[in-house]
């Protein structure tokens, strides 16, 4: 089952649960105002579909990176929450690491991988060498996150729903690939077919000079919703999932899917 679909099954659960509490427990009056601190684990999956691209007068086809497993990162940050008769209201402010593990198969012209051009003992025109690569790609986002959430309590408030947007600020994203494979031979230049052992290299992608068209925005948002549950007064135990709708690279014709899980405990302060 993948990840999503377990998220969803467990939200249809929760949902489940919710609607049967109604009909067997009335709501006690929380606290009018809460604040508190919450941490934990985040569980990002998708996958990148890169249009084709002319990168320094070499062509790069069009890439499809394939989810190569769940990333594990963290969040961490304070919370608010507003509780009226009928819902509540919750803000956060948090710094989250997330990360995204991807790989893929390409054929692309020596010249479109600087690392692989420089290798060579001379240059060539683009068009003549091309290379067959593997490459295994992580890729880590930091951000400052802002979420607003509206929701409802049950079960003498030890149940909640909640859904709202998430407003998220980039403060660092970078992608590490390691890539392998042979440049093909051209017999009309005399050149064999040469093995390329895995190289490591790692991409700022808020610079725009070196991530061009992979650069990443400064600010998007997310639609996220979730579920949390109160054993003790004191403890949150909740599970979300997020799903930046903003997007995530400035190139428009970037495509693909992206998704965000996230685990956590929080402590109220007050």
């Amino acid at each position: 089952m993948k990840l999503y679909q377990l998220v969803i099954s467990l939200s249809f659960l929760v949902s489940t649960l919710v609607c049967s509490a109604q009909t067997v427990t009335t709501s006690t009056p929380a606290k009018p105002l809460e604040f508190g601190v919450r941490g934990g684990g985040t569980f990002t999956h998708g996958f990148t579909k890169i249009p084709a691209q002319t990168v320094d007068g070499a062509d790069i086809p069009a890439v499809e990176n394939k989810s190569n497993g769940i990333g594990i990162g963290y969040s961490g940050g304070l919370w608010a929450r507003k509780n009226f008769s009928n819902f509540f209201l919750q803000a956060e402010v948090t710094y989250n690491r997330y990360v995204l593990k991807q790989k893929t198969g390409t054929t692309v012209d020596i010249n479109a991988n600087q690392t692989l051009a420089n290798a060579l003992p001379v240059s060539v025109q683009p068009g003549l060498l091309n290379a067959t690569l593997n490459v295994v790609s992580e890729s880590v986002l930091e951000s400052v996150s802002v979420p607003i959430f509206v929701g409802k309590r049950w079960m003498d408030g030890k149940l909640r729903g909640s859904v709202g947007p998430n407003f998220i600020f980039v403060q660092k994203a970078q992608v590490t690939r390691t890539a392998s494979g042979q440049i093909n031979a051209n017999s009309s230049i005399g050149f064999p077919q040469t093995p390329i052992p895995a190289t490591t290299a790692t991409t700022d992608l808020r610079n725009k000079y070196v991530a061009q068209y992979l650069e990443v925005k400064d600010f998007t948002y997310a639609l996220e919703f979730g579920a949390g549950y109160s054993p003790l007064s004191f403890l949150d135990v909740d599970i979300r999932y997020a799903l930046p709708v903003g997007g995530i690279y400035k190139d428009t014709k970037i495509t693909g899917f992206l998704g965000i899980a996230t685990v956590s405990l929080g402590f109220k302060v007050f």
